[in-house]
C-alpha cells in the first residue's frame, strides 16, 4: 500500500507543478478551478495513506492506541490538526486505505464548499 500512496502523492505533486509552474498562463481562472481536483485528490489520498500507515505502525509498536495518538497529535499541532485529522477521528482507522478514502471524500466536500461559497465572493 505504501507504493500506492507514494505514487498518488507523486502524481498529484507533479500535476500541480506542471499546472502552476509550467502552463499556468495557458489556463483561465475557471479552468484552474476545474483542474484542481486532478492534483488535489491524489495529494490528499497519498498523504493521508502514508500518515495513517505511520500511526498504525506506532500503535502496533506499543506507542499508544490509535485514538490516543490522534488526540496527542491534535494537542501538539493545534486546532488546524483537528481539521486535518478529521478522517482519523471519524473512522476507526484500522485500514489506511479506508482513512485515505474518507479523507478524499471529506476534502472533496470542503473543496466544493470553498469553490461554491467562498471563492465566488473573492
Amino acid at each position: 500500500m505504501s507504493a500506492l500512496y507514494v505514487i498518488a502523492l507523486l502524481i498529484g505533486v507533479t500535476a500541480a507543478g506542471f499546472i502552476y509552474l509550467v502552463s499556468f498562463d495557458e489556463f483561465s481562472e475557471e479552468e484552474l478551478v476545474t483542474v484542481t481536483p486532478l492534483w488535489f485528490f491524489p495529494v490528499v489520498f497519498g498523504l493521508y495513506g502514508l500518515v495513517s500507515q505511520r500511526l498504525l505502525r506506532r500503535a502496533a509498536d506499543g506507542h499508544g492506541t490509535d485514538g490516543r495518538l490522534t488526540r496527542a497529535t491534535v494537542r501538539v499541532a493545534g486546532p488546524v490538526a483537528g481539521l486535518m485529522l478529521l478522517p482519523f477521528l471519524a473512522v476507526k482507522w484500522r485500514s489506511s486505505l479506508l482513512v485515505s478514502l474518507v479523507a478524499a471524500v471529506v476534502w472533496a466536500l470542503l473543496l466544493w464548499l470553498f469553490f461554491a461559497v467562498v471563492f465566488p465572493s473573492l
